[in-house]
């Protein structure tokens, strides 16, 4: 994607994710013809693993014990993930159907609800029919907790 169409996917995209419970068919229309398409794999998983850090203990003089505590580390994992673009501050990634947008630094936070969304389309006439945002759930089993996101009528496009 060249810089002019960049620039105007970042306006199209800043609209179309403003507060409100309508959103902008022209838009929505725009924005599925600029952002390129990438097949739909029939599987994908992104997922970060977390674990302690190292950490060392000693006894230092006129201080006692003392331990120094490593950051923790992080792996990253994906499989079969679309290819994304980065437009200004969002991700974006386009499978027939539907846009997947999310704030870029949404991986930073614990709670992934409200950062990212779907833009709906009907695959044959490219006519968009809602946006859904992410709401995250919790999953406990055991002494595992997986978290995952649903996504959830927010914005259907404005009546013509």
């Amino acid at each position: 994607m060249n810089v002019q169409t960049r620039l105007e996917a970042n306006a199209i995209l800043d609209r179309l994710v403003a507060d409100g419970s309508t959103f902008s068919r022209n838009d929505a229309r725009r924005l599925i013809e600029l952002i390129p398409v990438t097949p739909r794999s029939w599987f994908a998983f992104k997922g970060i693993f977390k674990g302690p850090g190292s950490s060392i203990r000693g006894h230092a003089p006129g201080h006692g014990d003392v331990e120094l505590k490593g950051e923790s580390k992080e792996k990253t994992i994906t499989l079969n993930v679309p290819a994304s673009h980065r437009i200004g501050g969002y991700v974006v990634m386009h499978t027939p159907g539907s846009i997947y947008i999310e704030l870029m630094w949404a991986e930073t936070k614990m709670d992934q609800s409200g950062l990212s969304c779907l833009l709906d389309y009907d695959r044959a006439s490219k006519e968009p029919d809602a946006m859904r945002i992410a709401a995250q759930k919790s999953l406990s089993v055991f002494f595992l907790t997986f978290n995952y996101i649903s996504y959830v009528s927010w914005k259907q496009p404005e009546q013509v």
